[in-house]
């Protein structure tokens, strides 16, 4: 019999003659592989539920459908790779490696993504109890997380597709720089946008006080180019966030005191029982459970009035909300006046003259 009768496939190579058996064994390795992480991520998320809670709890959400797309990818480049192989097409061959790579970034970068997503909740729903936490600061902390996964992702996989990442690098920088002297003024606000949420001198419901711009209210929004503030009036104040980076702002919301100031005359008449009536005065605002003592509480005779012995008090209280504040001063404003009817000392009015006669003001004769 001449050899070269002798059948096709006798000469070809083994792997020629095995492609179909390659296939079916790489699918069935990816299946056994693909239950076997099944069962580890189980595995992981119940011993995670009964010792701690955390983003454990949800890591199957977190890896197993990105894992699953990689093992499709992974089957249906391994079957392109085989059958462009078996029918001499070279497209496959010079790019599969690097469709694959590609495939691989793409989902590494999507669990990443979603353990950022996972981690940024779970953080925000533990703390928010125990401590209070800046929601948008928090968010612009993911997103700029997110923004570098991304970023990194293209640039491996421009790597992978053999692209020179430098001119693109350089040609971006080129673009930047005209981008940011034509739009200065967006950038600066973007800018001081970032800067409110990495130093954070208010957080959304404080209330803040410019006094340069004449505004006061409560934060609404830390935007990226505005903040938002709502004033007294109910009305939206729209302020650029670079205005914050050179205005004086105040923040009323993390006070620990408010201060109340007062002073209070009596008549020439009851100056005998003025050092009596000091220290009872005292006494009593001491005793009020809204007053810090810790801090100076002052009640002193200040001075000699055209018409009056004026008494200045000065204290502190641990109500920093506006309408207690005025509760807790209304109370020791009442607290006073008990001690000087108590003490039978009077407040004069207000004496004028008018056509010769003394009047008192506020008298109806």
């Amino acid at each position: 019999m001449d050899p070269t009768c002798a059948p096709v496939t006798a000469q070809l190579p083994v792997y020629d003659r095995l492609w179909f058996f390659e296939i079916i064994v790489g699918i069935l390795v990816l299946i056994a592989v693909n239950y076997v992480f099944k069962k580890l991520v189980k595995h992981v998320r119940h011993r995670s539920l009964s010792l701690y809670a955390d983003w454990k709890e949800k890591i199957d959400y977190i890896c197993y459908l990105p894992f699953q797309i990689l093992l499709w990818i992974l089957g249906a480049t391994l079957v392109i790779e085989v059958l462009g192989r078996r029918l001499g097409f070279s497209f496959f061959e010079t790019y599969i490696d690097a469709f694959r790579s590609s495939g691989f970034v793409i989902c590494l970068a999507w669990m990443l993504l979603r353990w950022k997503r996972v981690a940024q909740k779970e953080f925000m729903n533990k703390d928010k109890h125990a401590m209070r936490v800046d929601a948008g600061f928090v968010h612009v902390i993911g997103k700029i997380i997110a923004i570098i996964i991304v970023v990194i992702s293209m640039m491996i996989i421009l790597r992978v597709w053999g692209l020179d990442i430098a001119p693109l690098i350089a040609f971006g920088g080129i673009g930047a720089a005209a981008v940011g002297f034509a739009g200065k003024d967006v950038l600066a606000n973007f800018f001081g946008g970032l800067m409110l949420h990495i130093n954070r001198p208010f957080m959304i419901g404080d209330f803040v006080y410019l006094p340069q711009q004449h505004v006061e209210g409560h934060v609404e929004e830390i935007g990226w180019n505005l903040t938002t503030i709502r004033d007294k009036d109910k009305r939206p104040v729209y302020l650029p966030n670079s205005t914050f980076t050179q205005a004086l702002t105040i923040n009323g919301a993390r006070m620990t005191h408010r201060r109340i100031e007062e002073r209070v005359g009596i008549r020439y008449e009851d100056f005998s029982k003025l050092p009596i009536v000091v220290e009872e005065i005292k006494k009593e605002i001491a005793s009020h459970p809204d007053i810090d003592t810790h801090l100076p509480v002052l009640v002193v005779f200040n001075g000699f009035g055209p018409c009056t012995l004026d008494i200045y008090i000065d204290v502190y209280t641990l109500q920093t909300r506006y309408d207690k504040y005025l509760y807790v001063k209304h109370e020791v404003l009442m607290l006073v006046y008990k001690v000087l009817q108590n003490a039978g000392v009077e407040i004069p009015s207000p004496i004028v003259t008018l056509n010769g006669k003394i009047t008192t003001l506020g008298s109806t004769s």
